[in-house]
């Protein structure tokens, strides 16, 4: 779970919090999730769902600041395949989750449609389009983002 927070966030410490959060969250309804077919697709979806919500929230937040015109910046430190996770982390929403959750978490197709709840051709779009996109930055570093 912390590996696929941290293809989500690009942020081990972040990566942590979700994950315990996610884990928390399943402790407290643990009739309800238990009782599921699937527990552990439950919590891979609570965990694209927080770091979903953080990245809205740090949206919110930098938008706030730039009109505050406080600019700061912070070194990210050397992670190796960092530039490809840079750019999946600049895919739109879905693509970002289903390459996660199919190269971080290693799900199928199937997997990937019940945990995001859409329909297994849909993933299989998601995943080409991600793909493609991908390839296309990750080959020409001045392609448009």
């Amino acid at each position: 779970m912390a590996a696929l927070a941290y293809a989500l966030t690009g942020r081990w410490d972040v990566a942590e919090d979700l994950t315990q959060e996610a884990f928390l969250r399943a402790h407290r309804d643990w009739k309800r999730v238990g009782a599921m077919a699937s527990p552990g697709g439950w919590l891979r979806r609570v965990v694209t769902n927080l770091a979903l919500s953080r990245w809205r929230r740090l949206r919110t937040e930098t938008i706030a600041l730039l009109r505050l015109t406080i600019d700061s910046e912070v070194a990210a430190p050397e992670i190796p395949h960092a530039k490809f996770w840079e750019e999946v982390r600049r895919l739109p929403e879905r693509q970002r989750q289903a390459i996660a959750l199919r190269y971080v978490e290693d799900l199928t197709v199937v997997e990937i449609a019940g945990i995001l709840e859409i329909a297994e051709g849909t993933v299989k779009v998601l995943l080409h389009q991600a793909r493609e996109s991908l390839r296309h930055r990750l080959d020409d570093p001045g392609a448009a983002r």
